[in-house]
């Protein structure tokens, strides 16, 4: 069996890939955003997705983070980012990315 790609997400795949990202945040318990460290660890436990146009939800289960650090060698099209996936309790199921200290919903599952 071969390992996964760095980086790469586990199955299964989101069904909608939006074109342009959705601004998001995610807080902890705290009311504190959750960033990822440069060793790709959590902040503290993601409790709240808040998204512009929707009301507040609390994330019921997560995975992640998986790092990607892109074109590492090349320092114009360098590229460092973070994803998690999360459920929601209104059932919501998204692939966020953290880029530049900056969650959004990059993708979201049926």
């Amino acid at each position: 069996m071969e390992d996964p790609w760095p980086g790469s997400i586990p199955p299964p795949s989101p069904a909608l890939v939006h074109d342009e990202p959705q601004p998001a945040e995610v807080f902890d318990a705290a009311g504190q955003p959750v960033r990822v460290s440069g060793r790709g660890v959590l902040s503290a436990d993601p409790v709240r997705l808040v998204v512009a146009s929707h009301a507040p939800a609390t994330i019921v289960e997560w995975a992640g983070p998986w790092p990607c650090d892109e074109r590492w060698w090349d320092p114009g099209h360098h590229r460092r980012r973070a994803r998690m996936q999360v459920i929601t309790s209104t059932d919501a199921a998204h692939l966020l990315v953290l880029e530049t200290n900056r969650w959004s919903i990059e993708a979201t599952y049926d």
